[in-house]
């Protein structure tokens, strides 16, 4: 090797040496102040985000079609996907309602619209997304009927809305009852949502089944609860009591309960249990308390436990059934239902 060769070789190795110093002098010092070592844990820490981020993205992703099964279920309950469609479908509705009870004084009005935002807004924060944040869940629409009719039409009515298929909620009714009890005026507010753009796929289809349920108080509001019924012949006597249980009190009335009132008289053949029907049953101050109605003549009766009704003794109430005691052993009967009704107690 020539002299000049050697020379630039020396050179090169004592500049290779001076940074490999330098080098790691400064790699010293990073890894002395902690700043290799803080970078990479805030690294890890942010690939461990991006990992979780794609994980939770691949997991809606795949939940999407349940998601997605599930509005168009709630879709499938309303009237529509705008607010015109809806505000005209739950006028035809309530007016078709009224119509098939052969009513002829009704009206439908419907009332303001509430947007419902997602109680979510605050978690849509990026532009593109902060659209959907301002986007509202559901609207609620208003609507008011107005009908007037017999008590049981009005009792018809009440229920074949509540029965209609399509999603509701009933805000309020009010029965209003003229002079005598034979008309019956009714009020009633319900709100039903929809979801902006959201079509239903399937038929809303009334419920035989469940509009046949209307029969179970067909019997009490087929006697007109709001009745007032004709004063008594004056010759006919009253019977505070009939059969009553040994050593038993009378019914008494009680702070915010009807008073007894006196039966008429009884078919010296027996009590008349098929013309008594049970209108409730209530806690009252003294205890249970079971409500009775005569629907010939619309006397009304209170029972406390251990008052007789002819040989039924009654004695609790179970949801919405009286229990008495009789002859043949422990029954209950259902409100709604008359004395006739009865059904083992069992257990």
């Amino acid at each position: 090797m020539s002299q000049r060769g050697r020379f630039m070789l020396r050179n090169w190795l004592t500049l290779s040496m001076a940074v490999g110093a330098v080098l790691a002098g400064t790699v010293g010092y990073m890894l002395g102040e902690r700043r290799l070592s803080d970078e990479r844990v805030q690294a890890l820490k942010e690939i461990d985000t991006y990992r979780q981020v794609l994980a939770d993205a691949a997991q809606k992703q795949k939940a999407r079609p349940q998601l997605d099964a599930k509005l168009q279920s709630l879709a499938n309950q309303m009237l529509g996907p705008s607010l015109e469609a809806v505000d005209s479908q739950v006028r035809s509705r309530l007016n078709r309602a009224c119509e098939e009870l052969g009513l002829n004084d009704f009206s439908v009005t419907t009332g303001v619209s509430i947007a419902r935002p997602t109680p979510a807004k605050k978690e849509f924060k990026t532009p593109d997304l902060r659209k959907l944040g301002e986007t509202p869940d559901f609207t609620e629409v208003q609507a008011t009927l107005s009908a007037s009719g017999s008590a049981e039409r009005m009792y018809r009515l009440i229920f074949r809305i509540d029965a209609e298929p399509w999603m509701k909620r009933i805000e309020s009714i009010r029965l209003n009852p003229n002079a005598d009890g034979q008309v019956v005026r009714l009020t009633l507010r319900l709100t039903t949502p929809f979801m902006q753009g959201e079509t239903a796929k399937a038929p809303l289809v009334l419920d035989p089944k469940l509009l046949q349920m209307g029969d179970r108080y067909a019997a009490l509001f087929g006697s007109n609860p709001f009745r007032i019924p004709p004063p008594p012949p004056p010759q006919r006597p009253a019977v505070i009591a009939t059969n009553p249980a040994p050593q038993q009190p009378a019914a008494q009335a009680t702070p915010g309960t009807p008073p007894p009132v006196v039966q008429p008289p009884v078919d010296p053949s027996g009590f008349p249990y098929g013309e008594w029907i049970i209108t409730g049953i209530v806690e009252g101050p003294s205890g249970p308390e079971a409500w009775l109605r005569h629907v010939p003549s619309g006397a009304t009766l209170a029972l406390l436990p251990g008052v007789a009704a002819g040989e039924l003794v009654f004695r609790r109430v179970e949801y919405d059934f009286a229990v008495f005691d009789s002859p043949l052993g422990p029954c209950r009967i259902q409100v709604g239902m008359n004395l006739t009704q009865r059904s083992t107690v069992t257990g």
